[in-house]
């Protein structure tokens, strides 16, 4: 299946109209298999879209389950495809990443799940990181 339909698709399930934007964002995102910032996705746009679109759209897409923040550095915060199993609603991921010391790129793992914390009732939890760092297959090369 090409991309054109799985990003039609994905926005249909998500209750999100199709535009040249939001199309042409989740394609970076599909054609990338690390996170990307804002600053990245401006970029790479062909189209010159302004700031603030791209940020209403990264906005739209983690509200509706799409994309999740994978991290946040010196460039700003990083966003990854959410996938299959995400809830259609803000959510945090129950995944590891894993940052590269050399090229600072953010991947997904998966299949690393994020281990239970057993915190005391004294302590109200809102968020987990669970963040790995090293250098990825493509830097150890």
């Amino acid at each position: 299946m090409d991309n054109k339909k799985l990003i039609g698709d994905l926005l249909h399930a998500h209750g999100l109209k199709k535009t040249p934007i939001r199309t042409e964002m989740l394609a970076l995102f599909m054609d990338h298999d690390f996170a990307l910032s804002a600053s990245d996705i401006v970029a790479k746009m062909t189209a010159g879209h302004d700031r603030v679109t791209i940020y209403r759209a990264l906005s739209s897409f983690e509200k509706h389950g799409i994309l999740h923040r994978a991290s946040e550095d010196g460039q700003g915060i990083k966003y990854a495809l959410c996938g299959q199993h995400c809830p259609d609603e803000p959510h945090t991921d129950k995944h590891a990443h894993f940052i590269c010391d050399e090229c600072h790129q953010t991947y997904c793992l998966e299949d690393v799940k994020v281990p239970k914390a057993n915190i005391s009732n004294e302590f109200s939890v809102t968020g987990v990181s669970y963040t790995l760092s090293g250098i990825c297959k493509q830097c150890n090369r």
